[in-house]
């Protein structure tokens, strides 16, 4: 290992002797086709990392395959260089030694470990919360050289789950026995699947629908049973689910008096577009956002000013909206118990986050560790 790092710095394909994919969401796997339309790196990733970013890859492709560098030959061309990689299972690359340890993040994704003549933990996105679907993440060890750690939520503590999932439960179930139809806008990957075993945990048995590319993952989770830690659960929800498989099926959840689980989780398309449009004049229906809404999109619209744009036209919603994160990354107190516990006396550079996010973790672990932090900023060259 170098002295140095870079973030990020350039480097030819050609030069890349492996890429370490943590997870599937495409702010991690988006950019990777491109590595493979002059280069043929080996990917290593978990089989469900594999198995979930085909699906999301090839849906990006479809919608945006016209502005995009690369298509379908640079996207086979990269998961057929993909080799699996298990939970503690160690790989070799010239003098370093890699092993995955469980983030919690979403099914299949991972923390790195990296063995040289320095110790290195990226963290990728992680959550040490566990879910209805997966548990929290692993912990990897202490005193690590470097530690590059996520820092999306350092100045944001979550609320218990359990109080959400509450709250969830009993707007649905208050909804429905009122004759209404509840829409959930969610992340085909994880949530989608995850409010439906909330759901039903808590009680919930009228009628629940899942449209769209959440219904291909539900039904690629139940045979991933080494990354599926509620199984059992998810097994029993599908039984229960009525998966929707076309026009008619559509027109026949919006007219029921239940509840569609659907993406995409910030309204930006897939069919909770339709399903939103159905319930927006109607406040016996209720709309439950179960994720953060980044500025400008039509779900930050909708919690702002209880506005949709239906087919061009801004129309008011008379719907009930809420809004409840069920994030699926570390909070506030979780990264500092984190920190605290592995870090020891290592180097920490506190990334993927807002400037001021990474600024404030890195100041809190220099204020109550014995660990140096630092918030670097792109292009630039850290010694370490």
């Amino acid at each position: 290992m170098n002295d140095r790092v870079h973030f990020p710095g350039h480097v030819a394909p050609k030069d890349i002797d492996a890429v370490f994919l943590t997870h599937a969401h495409l702010d991690h796997s988006g950019a990777i086709p491109m590595l493979y339309i002059s280069g043929k790196p080996k990917l290593y990733a978990t089989r469900a990392t594999y198995q979930q970013v085909e699906i999301l890859l090839k849906d990006m492709l479809k919608l945006s395959g016209y502005y995009l560098p690369f298509g379908e030959p640079e996207i086979r061309k990269m998961l057929i260089s993909g080799n699996s990689i298990n939970y503690g299972e160690p790989v070799r690359i010239k003098d370093a030694e890699i092993e995955f340890i469980s983030a919690g993040h979403i099914p299949g994704s991972c923390q790195v470990v990296i063995n040289a003549d320095k110790t290195l933990l990226y963290t990728g996105d992680f959550t040490t919360i566990n879910t209805r679907l997966i548990n929290g993440s692993d912990i990897p060890g202490e005193d690590f050289d470097i530690i590059v750690i996520e820092s999306t939520y350092a100045r944001e503590p979550h609320p218990p789950r359990g109080e959400l999932e509450e709250k969830i439960a009993n707007h649905v179930i208050e909804t429905v026995n009122n004759g209404g139809l509840v829409v959930i806008p969610a992340f085909s990957i994880a949530r989608s699947q995850e409010v439906a075993c909330i759901l039903y945990s808590k009680g919930y048995r009228g009628s629940m629908y899942m449209d769209g590319m959440a219904t291909k993952v539900i039904e690629l989770y139940l045979n991933s049973e080494d990354f599926i830690d509620g199984l059992d659960l998810l097994t029993k929800v599908y039984k229960k689910l009525r998966i929707v498989r076309g026009r008619k099926q559509r027109e026949r959840a919006q007219r029921d008096s239940g509840v569609v689980i659907t993406p995409a989780g910030m309204l930006k398309g897939g069919p909770a577009i339709y399903y939103t449009s159905r319930v927006a004049d109607d406040p016996a229906s209720t709309i439950i956002l179960v994720s953060f809404q980044l500025p400008g999109t039509p779900g930050d619209m909708l919690l702002r000013e209880r506005k949709l744009n239906i087919d061009g036209k801004i129309v008011p919603v008379r719907a009930q909206v809420y809004q409840y994160k069920l994030s699926a990354h570390a909070g506030m107190e979780q990264l500092h118990e984190y920190v605290s516990r592995i870090a020891g006396n290592s180097k920490i550079f506190t990334i993927h986050g807002e400037p001021e996010s990474c600024e404030d973790f890195a100041n809190w672990i220099n204020n109550n560790t014995s660990s140096r932090a630092y918030a670097p900023i792109s292009g630039e060259t850290v010694e370490v």
